[in-house]
């Protein structure tokens, strides 16, 4: 496992979070990510998170299964539990690309 994927898997919760609308404790972020990473890593979670919802009239869908309506809590539960891998495999390719145009 590189470097990367560690670093993605512990970004999964903080994704969901964001992507669910629920508050994110940005200095557990900054611990996990050093202060050399955190604004990168801050506009990963951000991204990522706005690319897999979709908001209409301030209700949440999936939009990875197109499934909803959900609530906060439940986007973030079906976040965390069913497309866990999908969020790793899209925060580790995020978090590459923009560290490879540093």
């Amino acid at each position: 496992m590189s470097k990367i994927d560690s670093l993605a898997e512990r970004l999964i919760e903080f994704v969901a979070r964001a992507a669910a609308g629920i508050k994110i404790d940005w200095s557990h972020v900054a611990v996990i990510a050093g202060s050399s990473l955190l604004s990168i890593v801050t506009e990963v979670i951000t991204a990522v998170a706005s690319d897999i919802i979709i908001k209409k009239n301030g209700i949440r869908y999936c939009r990875l299964c197109n499934k909803g309506p959900f609530t906060k809590k439940g986007m973030y539960l079906h976040l965390i539990r069913v497309h866990r891998y999908e969020l790793k495999v899209a925060i580790s390719e995020e978090l590459e690309r923009r560290i490879r145009a540093l």
